[in-house]
């Protein structure tokens, strides 16, 4: 049952963030995170924040300077998730709309570890051939974009 309650709880930090992006409420998120959570993103310029507060600031910004400035954002859970021991993880594809651009598809993956009920660390990477996607999508498109700031 404990599997079953980690993956429960995995889903549901992804349906709030999901709300999270639509409202820009990210109380909802606090929930989910240890107070000395760690966040990294993995691979060439990779990222580290630490505490929850930075956590949530660096998800934050990471959708408010690329995710939100596009027309639409889809994402979907490629594979898994899957638990192992105190982690879960999973893959996912997402892909951008903007007018005037083609469709920009990446794909990554998420692993979350869990102290009990909270995740204690969350790490991102994107694969090699979607660094090399979006780098080319923003070097060709990126002109496209609006200000940051701007909402879907």
């Amino acid at each position: 049952m404990a599997s079953r309650n980690m993956l429960e709880r995995f889903l549901a930090q992804g349906r709030d963030f999901e709300r999270t992006f639509l409202d820009d409420d990210w109380s909802r998120m606090e929930q989910h995170f240890a107070a000395d959570a760690v966040y990294e993103t993995l691979g060439p310029g990779a990222e580290r924040s630490v505490g929850r507060s930075e956590l949530l600031n660096a998800l934050r910004r990471a959708i408010t300077n690329f995710d939100r400035r596009c027309d639409s954002r889809t994402l979907v859970t490629t594979a898994g998730p899957f638990r192992e021991g105190v982690e879960v993880k999973r893959e996912w594809a997402c892909t951008f709309t903007l007018r005037g651009a083609p469709d920009l598809r990446i794909e990554g993956s998420e692993r979350a570890v869990y102290r009990g009920d909270l995740i204690e660390l969350l790490q991102g990477r994107l694969t090699p051939q979607s660094r090399l996607s979006l780098s080319a999508w923003i070097a060709a498109h990126g002109a496209l974009l609006p200000p940051p700031g701007r909402r879907l």
